[in-house]
């Protein structure tokens, strides 16, 4: 049995023109993940899957462009039936009072309930789902995480948001797939520290030894096709730029 990979939001920093923020359906069988979710990317996920279909939810850091979507997930699940158990959610430490922030008493308290949180540990393997998922610091804001997740003996890596650092290169070796962020190309002289060129994400998934490369969190004013041929200019496997509704075997 194959996983399954949809691409819900590739566009890095804010939605572009027909586009979504981070944000990425896994599915096994009946089991489903979604891997951050980001503004425009909760839409995606509802051609594939009902509110109350969704089998857990994993957040890479508290920047809105990967987690601002939650807050319709809960309404829709929230108002889809009032029986649905609480959505598993691994999150950073301290993200719900990031989450709740913005939220009235009350709305915080029914915002919670939709939710079982567990907050990451770096390097342990949590189950979530069905799937299983290690995450690692990354190199990007404090309490950024990248993750590895396990499924029927597939995997992949999900780097969210990083810059170059160690702990993405041991959870992505010998990955399946790699869905590495390449926020910046060739065009951009000097890049915003905290994120990847494309040459940067071929590099990564040469050195990790990964099956493939999927390159994710491209700026939206930014060429596709530029961010390719950096990319392949370091790693010669099989690579697409994400593109959302697409799902990939792996």
């Amino acid at each position: 049995m194959s996983l399954e990979v949809t691409v819900l939001g590739s566009s890095g920093g804010y939605a572009g023109a027909g586009k979504a923020c981070s944000g990425y359906l896994l599915r096994h069988g009946e089991n489903s993940l979604m891997l951050d979710i980001g503004s425009g990317s909760l839409a995606n996920l509802l051609v594939q899957l009902p509110a109350d279909g969704l089998g857990g939810l994993a957040i890479t850091h508290m920047h809105y462009d990967h987690y601002v979507d939650i807050y319709g997930l809960a309404t829709a699940r929230r108002f889809w039936e009032s029986t649905l158990p609480p959505l598993p959610l691994l999150a950073p430490p301290g993200a719900m009072d990031v989450i709740g922030s913005p939220l009235s008493d009350g709305s915080r308290t029914r915002f919670f309930e939709c939710f079982e949180v567990t907050g990451h540990q770096a390097g342990e393997t949590r189950e979530i789902a069905g799937f299983e998922l290690v995450a690692l610091p990354a190199r990007h804001i404090t309490g950024s995480f990248s993750f590895r997740v396990t499924a029927g003996g597939r995997t992949v890596c999900y780097s969210g948001d990083t810059d170059v650092c160690d702990s993405l290169l041991q959870l992505a070796g010998g990955v399946d797939l790699f869905i590495c962020e390449s926020t910046f190309t060739s065009e951009v002289p000097n890049k915003e520290p905290g994120h990847l060129y494309a040459r940067e994400a071929g590099d990564m998934a040469t050195r990790a030894g990964a099956g493939s490369l999927l390159l994710t969190h491209l700026w939206p004013t930014l060429d596709g096709r530029r961010a390719l041929e950096d990319a392949r200019s370091n790693y010669k496997g099989p690579i697409e730029l994400a593109l959302e509704g697409q799902t990939l075997e792996v």
